[in-house]
């Protein structure tokens, strides 16, 4: 099985004497969905934000073989923690066909896959609507849609579950196991990562503490306590 993403001794800091990655070192395979679980501050977002290229930081990263640029980046859908910073378009179908408008795609056949990804996130009927008359959860599933409008091989979500209640954490559960590209999701929130993914990476303090399969590590209560994850 070939890797997706490779990433070798990363290392960050906002701060020269405080560090928020530290070491990190691991890959991700072709159609693995990785879940990346830690306490707040413990670097899963400041990760997620490396591998798009919006930091600079020590170590090496190679995204499908290549090292990051625009090229690789073209092959992966982001879903960011809060919704606003992807839709904020009069209608719904226009934030879900802006990426692929903005990729030189004519309007009308943007529309018609934007239209084609809202049936997918079961909101096609929303689709003239702005994303401010949307429920939390409407917005989360919106802003998968147009990460999966440019076809990504790679989509990574950070904190997918922020703010939602548990009838929308199930909608969001059923989307993303029955989506068939390699992906890595940042949570705490332990029983939803349970329920897609089939392998962990723990941090705590910017260091990997565990890294196995996902039944194995939420069975070790004092890995997970000593990750602020109860």
């Amino acid at each position: 099985m070939r890797p997706v993403l490779e990433v070798e001794n990363l290392t960050f800091s906002f701060e020269q004497d405080q560090p928020c990655l530290r070491g990190i070192s691991f890959q991700v395979f072709d159609g693995e969905c990785l879940g990346i679980v830690g306490g707040n501050g413990a670097g899963k977002s400041t990760l997620l934000w490396w591998l798009l290229g919006l930091l600079k930081a020590g170590g090496s990263v190679r995204l499908f073989g290549e090292r990051i640029g625009k090229k690789a980046l073209a092959r992966v859908g982001m879903v960011f923690q809060n919704p606003e910073d992807q839709l904020f378009m009069p209608a719904l179908l226009d934030d879900v066909a802006l990426p692929l408008v903005n990729r030189g795609m004519p309007l009308g056949e943007a529309r018609a896959i934007g239209l084609e990804k809202l049936e997918l996130m079961g909101l096609r009927h929303l689709a003239n609507r702005p994303a401010t008359r949307l429920s939390i959860g409407e917005r989360k599933r919106a802003s998968i849609a147009a990460a999966l409008a440019t076809a990504p091989e790679l989509l990574m979500l950070d904190e997918p579950t922020a703010e939602l209640d548990g009838r929308s954490v199930r909608e969001l559960t059923n989307v993303l196991v029955q989506l068939n590209i390699t992906r890595i999701v940042t949570s705490h929130h332990l029983d939803f990562l349970r329920n897609i993914s089939s392998r962990a990476l723990v941090l705590c303090e910017g260091r990997i503490v565990a890294d196995g399969p996902m039944a194995l590590i939420l069975q070790d209560r004092a890995l997970i306590r000593a990750a602020n994850l109860e």
